[in-house]
């Protein structure tokens, strides 16, 4: 099955109008079975957000049972601008998923989960679990950005990723990769 990256704004969110997702409120979600995707809007809660975030989905096609079938998995990022683009996966055991998917692996397994950034000259990376920030990295100048970070399924159920800016704001927000212990 061939997916394709569709950018566009969506009237939907789960995070709070500043940005913020509860990772205490997203973890609660996961483990019951019944989280719900973040996703950017354009409608303005605050002053200059006019016209910002925007919610960039993997998709199957354009069509709009594609797009709500990914945007309902999860298969979507929030995005500040178009000129911002990601990549987040986690690898272990040769197995990788994406964001919205679920990575099984044992829970001792190593697993990495790699942020690939372009479009945010400076400023931070972090990965959080359901337990808050569990990585934070630098972005230094301008580029593509690749940041790691070692986990495994026992110590994370979950990771998503936030970009901010050098000057604090958001630039990206990830669904999360789900990590889970049962393997296929």
């Amino acid at each position: 099955m061939t997916r394709a990256w569709y950018r566009g704004d969506c009237h939907v969110h789960s995070h709070h109008s500043d940005g913020e997702l509860s990772p205490a409120r997203l973890a609660a979600g996961i483990h019951a079975g019944r989280w719900r995707p973040a996703m950017g809007n354009s409608d303005a809660h605050l002053a200059g957000q006019l016209g910002t975030p925007h919610t960039v989905v993997r998709a199957t096609g354009r069509d709009p049972g594609a797009l709500l079938a990914a945007l309902r998995a999860g298969h979507s990022w929030i995005a500040a601008s178009a000129g911002i683009d990601l990549s987040f996966t986690a690898h272990a055991a040769g197995r990788t998923a994406g964001i919205g998917e679920r990575l099984a692996a044992p829970g001792d397994l190593p697993c990495t989960v790699r942020l690939t950034v372009r479009g945010v000259d400076g400023g931070t990376v972090t990965l959080h679990d359901e337990r808050g920030p569990a990585h934070r990295a630098t972005l230094r100048g301008a580029g593509a950005h690749t940041v790691e970070w070692g986990t495994s399924a026992g110590a994370s159920g979950f990771v998503r990723a936030e970009v901010r800016d050098a000057d604090g704001r958001m630039a990206a927000l990830t669904n999360p990769v789900l990590l889970t212990g049962r393997v296929p």
